[in-house]
C-alpha cells in the first residue's frame, strides 16, 4: 500500500509492506518550519514489536535546492546506464 496525502502544511508519504523492506510501515513527512527558512523532514518506521523509530531532519534552502537537483537528475537519469552514474556533491560556500 502506498499513500500520499497532505494535512495542512504537511506532506505525508506512507509505505507499508514494500517488497524490498522488512514489512514494517514507513512514513516520510515534510513541513515548512515555523521560521519559513527551513523544511522539517521526519522519517518514521515502526518495528516488529510496533516500537516507533523516528529521525527528524531540518533542511535549509540550500539543502532543499541540492535535494531538488538530485531528484531532478534521478528522474531524468532513466536514459543513462547504471555504470555511467557518478556521485555528485552539492556544496554551498
Amino acid at each position: 500500500m502506498h499513500q500520499i496525502n497532505t494535512d495542512g502544511q504537511w506532506l505525508h508519504l506512507f509505505y507499508q509492506d514494500e517488497d524490498r523492506d522488512d514489512g514494517c510501515a514507513n512514513e516520510l513527512s515534510l513541513q515548512p518550519a515555523n521560521d519559513e527558512h527551513r523544511l522539517n523532514l521526519l522519517l518514521s518506521n515502526h518495528g516488529f514489536n510496533d516500537e516507533p523509530h523516528d529521525a527528524t531532519f531540518s533542511l535549509n534552502q540550500a539543502d532543499a535546492q541540492a535535494l531538488q537537483k538530485y531528484l531532478a537528475n534521478w528522474l531524468n537519469d532513466r536514459q543513462k546506464s547504471p555504470s555511467s552514474r557518478g556521485a555528485n556533491s552539492y556544496d554551498q560556500a
